[in-house]
């Protein structure tokens, strides 16, 4: 079967296709067919070797997350999991970037029959990161959340979810373009970091208390500006570093408005999470996507030979939707 690998950290050009042996279930575990996988920014970093978990050389696989059919189904899976050959699910597992992929059974979700599989293959980091980032700040109606770079996939899902919850959302952007459909989307306010100040418009909505929680994913200006924008006892998440550059705290409004910053990680959150705490999720996630809560968009697919091309159209700015490669 072709496989991406790569075998030195680097940008896209380290990527390569590689023939690799079908891989066999063990027990408790499934094959599936890959249709689709998408390209996410810790793919990216993770190819970069600056992810959370570092890449084992020779030949290591790429991708955290797919879609396929069930292949083959190994021994010792138990019939309360109704799973079938041949059924549409989403999984996670590393090495998506693949013809086929082995994943444990317990852990795939099944896919709505009104999805196609490159809508299905985003179906776990963005969906799960969005509801346990919210779960984790609790929020309530009519309290402000603040996301940095809020054009991304998964700040356009946070942004659905928080304003159907009666959440205030502002959102950073640094392209005109993007203001308005970030507002047609639910959010409260759209601020264009190219133009003004995202200190001062944060102070101006929310009557200088300051927001309540923030998904901080940029780093540089851009945090330093969301960590003075944090009003009392708000939450800041920290997951992502867009800009490569560390952002600065303010003392004098960090003393007197004792905010929580601290950073997320899901893979981190699946490893230490309880078995009923992911279930949940995981049916929280299931029926948001099943009903339209969020939307799964996609503005490119590449075939799996051209992965190196995907990855390289993934960073670029502007884009609108998710990068998605079909892998069979």
């Amino acid at each position: 079967m072709k496989q991406i690998v790569f075998n030195q950290p680097g940008d896209a050009d380290v990527l390569t296709v590689k023939d690799v042996p079908v891989p066999e279930p063990k027990a408790g575990e499934v094959r599936i067919k890959v249709k689709a996988a998408p390209v996410n920014p810790s793919d990216v970093v993770f190819i970069q070797g600056v992810y959370g978990i570092s890449p084992q050389f020779p030949d290591s696989p790429v991708g955290f997350e797919g879609a396929g059919e069930i292949d083959v189904i190994g021994t010792g899976i138990g019939s309360g999991l109704k799973i079938a050959q041949g059924q549409r699910v989403a999984f996670a597992a590393l090495g998506t970037w693949s013809e086929y992929v082995v994943a444990p059974a317990i852990s795939l979700l099944p896919i709505p029959d009104n999805l196609s599989f490159e809508e299905g293959a985003q179906f776990f980091v963005n969906p799960f990161t969005a509801v346990t980032m919210l779960d984790e700040v609790a929020l309530k109606k009519g309290d402000w959340l603040l996301l940095t770079a809020a054009f991304s996939s998964l700040n356009k899902m946070v942004i659905q979810l928080a304003q159907k919850a009666g959440v205030r959302v502002i959102g950073t952007v640094r392209r005109t373009e993007q203001v308005q459909p970030l507002l047609d989307l639910g959010a409260e306010a759209v601020v264009n970091t190219e133009e003004d100040s995202l200190a001062d418009r944060v102070k101006s909505l929310t009557e200088g208390k300051g927001v309540q929680a923030c998904f901080e994913s940029v780093g540089g200006d851009i945090g330093t500006q969301a960590i003075a924008s944090l009003g009392k006892d708000a939450t800041m998440l920290i997951y992502g570093l867009m800009s490569g550059e560390e952002a600065k705290i303010s003392y004098g409004p960090t003393i007197f408005r004792t905010p929580t910053i601290k950073g997320f990680w899901l893979s981190r959150w699946m490893e230490e999470s309880s078995v009923r705490a992911k279930a949940r999720a995981a049916k929280q996630v299931y029926n948001m996507v099943k009903q339209g809560d969020v939307t799964l968009d996609v503005e490119k697919t590449f075939p799996l030979a051209q992965a190196s091309k995907a990855v390289t159209y993934s960073t670029q700015s502007g884009r609108t939707g998710k990068v998605v490669i079909q892998c069979g």
